[in-house]
């Protein structure tokens, strides 16, 4: 890679177009936009690796998103990059009837998102967290997509004795 294609890797620019919005659609300033915002910023990740503090940053301020739910959405999006491999060992072992690969992209990105936030961030209830997962999964996922990242969910937050 030359110095050219390093210059344009840092300044790619986020791209609403692949989320059917306009650009520099304005999240609400919730926890429930934040988590859309981690989501984003994972699939740009998922595209450009090494880029999710650039996508977190050009996302959080094209949303206008307050300082809470930015930090939220960082804590969330790199805690999935963090503990990637065991969260994805956890579905694989949990989604039986699903060989990884036939996973849809955004559907493991969102149950990556909601186990981050049920395994290892202590400041959100259970039922919150799968509930915006699948909303998430609705909001950006093919028709079952809910579905199946509820029942997901609701299979490992029941193995690992987790209260809904």
């Amino acid at each position: 890679m030359n110095s050219t294609d390093d210059t344009r890797q840092q300044q790619r620019r986020w791209d609403d177009d692949e989320w059917g919005g306009e650009d520099d659609e304005i999240l609400p300033d919730t926890r429930a936009g934040a988590r859309r915002l981690a989501l984003q910023a994972l699939y740009w990740e998922v595209a450009s690796p090494g880029q999710l503090e650039e996508a977190l940053r050009q996302r959080a301020t094209a949303a206008s998103m307050g300082v809470d739910n930015v930090e939220f959405a960082g804590s969330l999006a790199r805690g999935c990059i963090i503990h990637s491999a065991e969260i994805k060992e956890l579905i694989a072992a949990t989604a039986t009837n699903w060989h990884p690969s036939r996973i849809a992209r955004l559907d493991g990105l969102i149950l990556q998102l909601a186990l981050t936030e049920l395994l290892y961030l202590d400041d959100s209830p259970a039922r919150v967290a799968i509930h915006e997962a699948v909303e998430l999964a609705k909001a950006y996922g093919g028709d079952k997509s809910h579905a199946f990242v509820n029942g997901v969910l609701d299979a490992i937050a029941r193995q690992r004795g987790i209260q809904i």
